[in-house]
């Protein structure tokens, strides 16, 4: 092969089949919100200001203000979301949201585990893994959407450029003077 020859890059592989319905993916939106209300309740029986007192980081309590915030935020963007299905950049910032909760909330499971009760701990490892499916499932939907737009981008431009060559092959017009 030549110096001009195309590097073959692997590409994730996402289904073509096409987006998801909206229904569909207000169904996984709402498993999501669902699925995050129930940190909420899990969040309030934690009390990182008594960890301190017993030697561990203050991080932590800054962590618990930052989780709770997350899980706000998750549900206005999903609610947002439900409203727009097809919006990507809505659907980036809810997944990142989402993604952020996550590692918060793990970090925190660490905390607790260690300086609180063993039944805490787990009821949160229990809420993160499971909330990982749901995740899942909007990451394969946020992936087929944006495959779906760039799909829809390439046609556009494609268009854009055949009119164009129509355009430029078309002689001037003539213009009469009076």
């Amino acid at each position: 092969m030549g110096v001009w020859a195309q590097q073959q890059v692997p590409v994730p592989q996402v289904s073509l089949a096409g987006v998801q319905t909206p229904w569909n993916v207000r169904t996984i939106i709402d498993k999501l919100v669902a699925e995050n209300d129930g940190f909420q309740p899990v969040f309030e029986s934690i009390h990182p200001q008594e960890w301190v007192e017993r030697g561990a980081s203050s991080v932590y309590i800054q962590q618990l203000q930052q989780a709770e915030q997350q899980t706000r935020d998750v549900v206005v963007t999903s609610k947002m979301l439900a409203q727009k299905t097809d919006q990507l950049s809505l659907a980036l910032d809810d997944y990142f949201r989402l993604e952020a909760l996550d590692s918060t909330a793990r970090s925190l499971e660490e905390g607790v585990r260690r300086y609180a009760d063993r039944a805490a701990a787990d009821k949160l490892a229990a809420l993160i893994a499971h909330n990982f499916s749901a995740r899942e499932q909007f990451r394969d939907y946020l992936a087929s959407l944006a495959t779906s737009q760039e799909q829809n981008f390439k046609v556009a431009d494609q268009e854009a450029q055949r009119c164009r060559g129509i355009i430029s092959r078309e002689p001037a017009s003539k213009t009469s003077k009076k």
